[in-house]
């Protein structure tokens, strides 16, 4: 009976260290995973942070592209307002002409 006895304690501690080599690897392997994690993470983080930059450069470049329309259709206004002018001081001078 105690070789018996000595064969299951014997078989139970290499059972035992099996589970604690295992229990090892995982640990490391979920240390490994977890870094990665992190690192997938601050990568997720750094985009973030570019895409917000890259949609405020965006709007900005929107609204700058909608102020010079505006400044080009002052412009335009002008000219049109400019030849007006032109056209009504040329009638007022062909009726001074003719009284």
């Amino acid at each position: 009976m105690y070789e018996n006895e000595k064969q299951i304690v014997t078989l139970f501690e290499a059972r035992l260290q099996a589970l604690i080599d295992k229990y090892n690897e995982f640990k490391e392997l979920n240390s490994n995973l977890n870094k990665i994690v992190a690192q997938q993470e601050a990568k997720i983080n750094e985009l973030q942070s570019r895409y917000n930059e890259l949609e405020q450069m965006y709007l900005n470049l929107k609204q700058a592209r909608m102020i010079s329309i505006s400044y080009e259709e002052v412009d335009a206004a002008k000219e049109h307002i400019t030849r007006l002018v032109r056209e009504i001081d040329h009638c007022i001078d062909s009726l001074i002409k003719k009284q």
